[in-house]
C-alpha cells in the first residue's frame, strides 16, 4: 500500500507508540480496544509488523489523531515522552492527557512551519543548571535567575515582555491557548528540538508570567519530555521547588524588591497597602507572589498575605491603583514568531488558512483575523538595509 511504501514500519510504529503513551493507555488496553492481541500491538510499535489501512483508521480513531499525522513523512517525529503525575483525579488525568497532546502537536507544527519557511529556530541560547545537594535550593534559584538576567542584560529592572524575551532571545517557543482552568501551563523539551512552553490564556497576565518563568526553569534544568502543571500544585520534588523559587527570583530580584520598597516608603513617608499594590503593578505579579517574596526577604512579617486576604484586599484594589497611575491592564500585544512564520507560509501559498488554524490549535475565524491583522499593508513600502 502507498503509506506502507512511504513510511518505514519502525517510524510508523514509533508514532503509534507515541500517541498511545500520550493517551495514557497501556499496550494491553489499546490492543483490546483495537481488537488485536497484545503481542500484535508490541510488534506494530516495534516496527516488526506492517499496519493495514483498516488498522490505521482504528488506531487514529482510538487516539483521536488524524491518519495524516501518522503518515506524513514531512512532519518531524517530535512526540516527546510525557511525564505524568501519579496522584491525580480522573478529571485531572484527562486534562493532563489533553494538554500534553496539544503541546506535542503544536511543537511538531512549529518545527514543520520553520522547515517550510526555511527559517529554523536558533539553538537554545541559555545556560543550563545542574542542582547541587550541597547548596541551599533557594540560593541556587537566586543565582540562576541573576545569571539569566545577566545573559539578557536586564540588570534588576522589571521584565515587561517575558514571552518576547524567551522567544526572541532564548529560543523557547511560546503558546497561549485556552486550557482547563486548573491547568497553569506545560513545557516540552528535547535536545534536538529545543524548548516549548504552553500557557493558559484563561489566566490573568500576572499568573501567566509566573507560569512562564516556572516552565522556563524546567528548560534550564534540561528536563526532557513534556510535563503539565496545575494551579495550586504542591511542589514535592527538589526540581519543582527550584522552579517555583526561580520564577519569583527572575521576576522579582531581591535587590529590586528592596530598592522599590524603600523608594516608595521615602516618597510617601510610610509603606502601606497602596504602596504594596503599586509594587505588584511594577513587577506585574499578584499580591500573593509579591508578599511571599517579601516575607522570604524578611521585609514583611510572616502571615502578611493571609492577613490582607482576611481584610478583603483583592484584585479590585489593584485595579484602582492601576487606574490612578494610568497603567493599561495588559502589556502591548506581542506578535509571536510563530504567527510570523505562519504568515510567511500563507503568503507563499504553502499552507491554507484552514491548515494554519489546525496546526496552531486555533479556530478558523481567529486564525484568519490574526493573519489579516498582522498582514502586510498595501501602503507599506520595503526598506533597504545597509549591508
Amino acid at each position: 500500500m502507498e503509506f506502507e511504501q512511504k513510511v518505514r514500519p519502525d517510524e510508523l510504529g514509533g508514532r503509534v507508540r507515541a500517541v498511545r503513551v500520550a493517551a495514557r493507555m497501556t499496550q494491553e488496553v489499546a490492543a483490546t480496544r483495537l481488537g488485536m492481541s497484545r503481542t500484535t500491538m508490541v510488534a506494530i510499535e516495534a516496527g516488526k509488523r506492517a499496519i493495514s489501512s483498516s488498522e490505521l483508521r482504528k488506531i487514529a480513531e482510538l487516539f483521536d489523531v488524524h491518519e495524516s499525522e501518522l503518515l506524513d513523512v514531512t512532519t518531524p517525529m517530535l512526540d516527546m515522552a510525557v511525564e505524568f503525575r501519579s496522584n491525580v483525579t480522573e478529571a485531572e488525568s484527562a486534562d493532563e492527557v489533553m494538554v500534553a497532546s496539544m503541546l506535542n502537536r503544536m511543537a511538531r507544527s512549529v518545527v514543520q512551519l520553520e522547515t517550510l519557511v526555511g527559517f529554523p529556530s536558533s539553538p537554545l541560547d541559555m545556560p543550563g543548571v545542574m542542582l547541587s545537594r550541597d547548596e541551599p535550593l533557594e540560593q541556587q534559584a537566586e543565582d540562576a535567575a541573576l545569571a539569566l538576567r545577566a545573559r539578557l542584560g536586564l540588570g534588576i529592572g522589571s521584565i515587561q515582555d517575558l514571552n518576547g524575551l524567551m522567544e526572541s532571545e532564548l529560543g523557547v517557543r511560546i503558546f497561549e491557548r485556552a486550557l482547563p482552568s486548573k491547568v497553569s501551563g506545560a513545557k516540552a523539551f528535547s535536545d534536538s528540538a529545543g524548548g516549548f512552553v504552553l500557557l493558559n490564556a484563561k489566566h490573568p497576565n500576572y499568573r501567566r508570567r509566573v507560569t512562564a518563568a516556572h516552565e522556563l526553569a524546567h528548560i534550564l534544568l534540561r528536563q526532557q519530555g513534556v510535563s503539565v502543571h496545575f494551579a495550586n500544585q504542591s511542589f514535592d520534588s527538589r526540581e519543582e521547588k527550584f522552579c517555583d523559587v526561580f520564577a519569583c527570583c527572575l521576576l522579582m530580584p531581591a535587590a529590586a524588591v528592596r530598592k522599590k520598597a524603600n523608594e516608595l516608603k521615602k516618597i510617601v513617608g510610610k509603606f502601606t497597602v497602596r504602596e504594596l499594590l503599586t509594587m505588584t503593578l511594577y513587577f506585574n505579579v499578584s499580591m500573593e507572589a509579591l508578599v511571599r517574596r517579601m516575607v522570604a526577604l524578611n521585609l514583611v512579617p510572616n502571615g502578611m498575605y493571609e492577613r490582607l486576604k482576611a481584610d478583603g484586599f483583592a484584585l479590585k484594589h489593584q485595579d484602582i491603583v492601576r487606574e490612578e497611575l494610568g497603567l493599561s491592564p495588559e502589556p502591548p500585544a506581542f506578535t509571536a514568531r510563530t504567527m510570523l512564520l505562519a504568515m510567511a507560509a500563507h503568503k507563499k501559498e504553502l499552507l491554507s488558512e484552514q491548515q494554519i488554524a489546525s496546526m496552531l490549535e486555533l479556530d478558523l475565524v481567529s486564525a484568519r483575523r490574526a493573519l489579516e491583522d498582522h498582514g502586510e499593508s498595501e501602503h507599506e513600502s520595503a526598506l533597504e538595509l545597509v549591508p
